[in-house]
């Protein structure tokens, strides 16, 4: 199916999510940070970005802009923020991410759009 990249440094969560996702079919690689993931990106080219706001060595407007400059402007990304980050999320979601997702997950709504920003990812690239 699809290649997923997640960015998350909550080794529960990651488990969590990988199992979830790989479980219907999707190679998932998984990086604790920012910058692992960018460096894994260039070797298994990801079809969705997953990634945790606040990584440890990049915030995610940061994030967002080295994957702009790597070449990955365009791929869909979802942001999955704390609750209470409402500000950063109203700012982020205005760089044209796929989705802003609050913690705790809710893994149905997360595998919901999954499946929406890959058909649209799909969608574009035929």
């Amino acid at each position: 199916m699809s290649i997923i990249h997640i960015a998350e440094n909550d080794p529960l969560l990651s488990a969590v999510l990988c199992q979830r996702l790989g479980a219907h079919g999707h190679t998932i690689v998984m990086t604790p940070d920012g910058d692992s993931c960018v460096r894994a990106m260039q070797w298994a080219r990801p079809d969705l970005v997953i990634a945790d706001a606040r990584l440890p060595d990049m915030t995610s407007m940061e994030l967002l802009e080295t994957l702009h400059a790597s070449g990955f402007g365009r791929l869909p990304k979802i942001m999955l923020f704390q609750s209470g980050a409402v500000r950063d999320r109203v700012r982020i979601a205005r760089t044209g991410l796929a989705a802003c997702i609050s913690k705790p997950v809710n893994l149905e709504a997360l595998l919901k759009q999954v499946l929406r920003s890959l058909d649209v990812s799909h969608a574009a690239a035929a």
